[in-house]
């Protein structure tokens, strides 16, 4: 059996990142799809990026997060939580090198496995082309449902989408599969989480895989290196605070 491994949402979280990558290697995963958002939150965006772009085995496709760092766009977007002034330190540590190789990075990518099409998205992404005040998902679900997915990804041409965007991890089966990867590093637990797809010519399966990591120093260094640490860390890391 091949396998692919899918993570999503690093959000600048070394050492989630290592953790995962780590154990993605020992499953053997012949290649690594990121489905975006490697910048912002955490602490250490651009080494995230560095070590994510060292490794010939791994796809990145452009989360919103990315999108902005690309277009060097620090304003505040509605209904997000990120303020300004912290994607203005995050961008002014990444460099001009960095920002070329992440606006290359492709809304999707699709593979065939064991007879399926399988889709690779951060989210359910608007019509392109895109102007660049136009944003490029579509607003998230909180709620999902199979009724909800259908229509999200109307028009999409495969039999299953894995995506990430919200976080948080769903498997819907509606007019195809539906699987939210959850973010490797933005969420409560000290888990770096990931998806492994199995598959051969004529069958596929996925199951969820995730490796504990040293959240306390990503807490610390949150805390202490980056602007609106600690709000970021209360919103996207705090079980009582997480919205």
């Amino acid at each position: 059996m091949r396998k692919i491994g899918v993570i999503t949402d690093i959000h600048g979280n070394l050492a989630a990142l290592t953790a995962v990558l780590d154990l993605l290697d020992r499953e053997g995963c012949e290649e690594i799809i990121h489905t975006g958002d490697v910048v912002d939150i955490g602490p250490h965006s651009r080494e995230c990026l560095e070590l994510l772009l060292s490794r010939q085995d791994v796809t990145c496709l452009l989360g919103n997060h990315d999108r902005d760092f690309a277009d060097n766009q620090t304003q505040v977007r509605n209904l997000s939580h990120v303020p300004s002034e912290h994607k203005q330190q995050v961008f002014a540590t990444l460099t001009e090198e960095l920002r070329r190789k992440v606006k290359s990075f492709p809304v999707y990518v699709t593979r065939d496995c064991g007879g399926s099409r399988i889709l690779f998205c951060h989210y359910a992404f608007n019509p392109m082309p895109l102007g660049i005040d136009q944003y490029l998902f579509k607003p998230i679900d909180m709620y999902p449902t199979a009724e909800a997915f259908d229509a999200l990804f109307d028009g999409v041409e495969a039999d299953a989408v894995f995506f990430g965007h919200k976080h948080e991890p769903c498997d819907i089966k509606g007019n195809r599969l539906y699987v939210d990867v959850g973010s490797v590093g933005c969420h409560p637990q000290p888990l770096a989480r990931a998806v492994v797809i199995e598959y051969d010519d004529t069958t596929w399966s996925y199951r969820r895989i995730c490796a504990p990591y040293d959240m306390d120093s990503t807490k610390k260094d949150m805390l202490n290196e980056i602007k609106c640490g600690q709000h970021l860390y209360d919103f996207y890391f705090m079980l009582n605070t997480k919205k």
